[in-house]
């Protein structure tokens, strides 16, 4: 072996150590599609599937197609075989480069998602109109190029477009642009089973962890991504290491999208197993925004986030608890604010509908104390669209709440979600946040009691490439809501996604 590859092998070896010992969950590692030796399917975890940020309520569904969240983590070189049966798309998800070279491959793939959603009483009914319906359409285009088993470029195009609605947002509208390309370089053993480092480079989406911190924002036409460099490392296991320096791109209605230059995102995220029911996840992200704004605070946010995520599953029942706790400074505010989060279910499994019983707790601090210099305030910075519910209408921050769902499988290839939140301020000297950050309630009212939700999601996986979705939240206002000139709000949305 080179003494490069050497090196490369040492290194792979000592940046997993510092992670050692998890099951992938959502990330953006390199081999997250294995066979399945009985019937040759491509198996994909709930947590990796394409859904999961459709499944806000319940765990996501444990029949997913075999295609992931973050497309580029996929693989096709076993379609090489040519024992392997093949279907009809096939033949564009794996096409041959090189002779005797089964990793040298063209892989192309997308996805047509055509979305119908109505609000009345958006924003809690605040501002803006008191009823909004609009279709969204969204068409994804990708190449994935593996030169060899350690070069690769990953190519995504996207066309965004809203009909009729009062507002046309960036993330919703924009015909043509560019939304992932990236080059990879692998050193060592690109195996699922190899000490392996990777170093990637250009524009991609990230999702770590339980999504609450860093998502790809799935439900709005354009998903979220970044500019900049990702490193990733494996010990050969599940034990993964991820750093990263980015600018996040903003989104542009009718130009080309383009990293937001006031931003920078970065970090360090490490996931590994520690018994056979537990793994953890230990990270740290760092966020600069130069045009920050809180109830209490604004300007130049330079703000750091130290968290950790334990979770697994033990016989019936599946656990995801994770604490965060941020600090840093806002102007001249002190930021000392934290968060924690649970999600507890209990799957009857001997019945046929394979329901799960779930319940989360969640708390996001607030800030207490206008002007005393100190920004109680949690920032989420990246987390999942739909976060509460696929309705969107609050960021985590200022918040406590109490969900309750239960999810079943009538039919194997069906999942019928219900639920219901019960929601709470942090603190009354705090705000509501809408989630792009815009204060919604304001602070300084009486009440701390914010409203519940009833909700209800019916999902038909109608074979590997075609799901429909049908989602519905009612939220019952508090008089904290009333009295800010707001009231109960109703979300309708469907959606068909056909994918590649």
């Amino acid at each position: 072996m080179s003494r490069p590859a050497k090196n490369s092998l040492l290194l792979a070896g000592v940046l997993g150590s510092l992670a050692s010992g998890m099951t992938s969950s959502a990330l953006a590692d390199d081999f997250v599609t294995p066979l399945d030796p009985k019937t040759g399917q491509v198996l994909v975890l709930p947590e990796d599937s394409v859904l999961a940020e459709d499944a806000t309520a319940g765990h996501p569904s444990r029949h997913p197609p075999p295609y992931t969240l973050l497309r580029y983590t996929e693989r096709y070189s076993y379609l090489a075989d040519p024992g392997y049966p093949h279907e009809w798309l096939d033949r564009i998800k794996y096409i041959p480069l090189a002779p005797g070279n089964p990793e040298s491959y063209l892989s192309l793939g997308g996805e047509l998602r055509e979305r119908y959603e109505s609000y009345h009483n958006q924003g809690f009914g605040v501002s803006g109109p008191k009823q909004n319906d609009y279709g969204l359409q969204r068409i994804l285009l990708h190449a994935d190029l593996h030169v060899n088993e350690r070069l690769r470029v990953f190519v995504q195009g996207i066309s965004s477009i809203q009909f009729g609605g009062e507002f046309k947002s960036p993330i919703n509208q924009n015909p043509l642009d560019l939304q992932q390309a990236f080059v990879d370089y692998t050193w060592g053993e690109p195996t699922p089973s190899g000490e392996r480092l990777t170093l990637r480079g250009g524009r991609f989406s990230m999702a770590y962890g339980s999504s609450r911190l860093v998502a790809t924002r799935a439900a709005p036409n354009t998903p979220l991504k970044f500019d900049g460099i990702q490193l990733i490392a494996s010990t050969g296991g599940k034990t993964k290491l991820y750093a990263f320096a980015t600018r996040p791109v903003e989104e542009q209605r009718y130009r080309p999208d383009a990293a937001n230059e006031e931003q920078a995102f970065y970090g360090v995220y490490a996931s590994t197993p520690l018994w056979p029911s537990l793994s953890v996840d230990l990270y740290y992200l760092g966020l600069r925004d130069e045009k920050a704004a809180y109830a209490d605070a604004s300007g130049v946010e330079n703000r750091h986030s130290i968290g950790s995520r334990w979770f697994g599953k033990h016989g019936q029942w599946d656990y995801d608890l994770e604490a965060v706790y941020q600090f840093g400074n806002v102007d001249h505010s002190d930021i000392r604010a934290w968060t924690a989060a649970s999600d507890v279910g209990y799957t009857f499994t001997q019945h046929p509908w394979q329901p799960r019983l779930g319940f989360k707790l969640d708390v996001a601090s607030g800030d207490r104390h206008q002007g005393d210099n100190r920004l109680g305030t949690f920032n989420p910075l990246f987390f999942k669209a739909g976060y509460f519910n696929d309705a969107s209408l609050l960021r985590p921050a200022n918040i406590k709440d109490m969900h309750l769902s239960l999810q079943a499988q009538p039919l194997e290839n069906v999942t019928a979600t219900l639920g219901s939140d019960v929601i709470w301020r942090f603190s009354k000297q705090d705000a509501i946040y809408a989630t792009n950050g815009a204060i919604s309630l304001p602070a300084n009212h009486d009440g701390m009691y914010v409203g519940t939700t009833a909700e209800g999601s019916l999902q038909w996986k109608a074979s590997r490439h075609l799901v429909a979705t049908l989602s519905y939240v009612h939220l019952y206002a508090s008089s904290y809501v009333k009295n800010a000139g707001g009231d109960d709000v109703d979300y309708f949305a469907t959606w068909v996604s056909f994918l590649w």
